[in-house]
């Protein structure tokens, strides 16, 4: 079954699009698979993020450093930042 499109109308810089222009086949392809790319990492770091608060609830808040360092690395996983995550 083949995904719906819709049509949307969006503004980008101009350097972004000269270079996807020189890149890629299809810009709208492209795009559509850049944020799709995002929100997978944005539901990924809310469903971390919701894990965490779940386990502080049942065991206390983490924030011992093996915590900290545990969390900075699973960011890093999650292609994310190494920053406190907030739901």
């Amino acid at each position: 079954m083949a995904t719906v499109k819709r049509k949307v109308s969006i503004t980008l810089d101009e350097d972004l699009v000269a270079g996807l222009e020189l890149e890629a086949s299809s810009l709208s392809a492209t795009v559509n698979a850049a944020l799709r790319a995002d929100l997978d990492r944005k539901r990924r770091r809310r469903a971390l993020g919701e894990l965490l608060d779940r386990l502080a609830a049942a065991d206390g808040p983490l924030g011992t450093v093996e915590d900290e360092a545990e969390i900075a690395r699973f960011m890093r996983l999650l292609g994310g930042p190494d920053e406190a995550l907030t739901s």
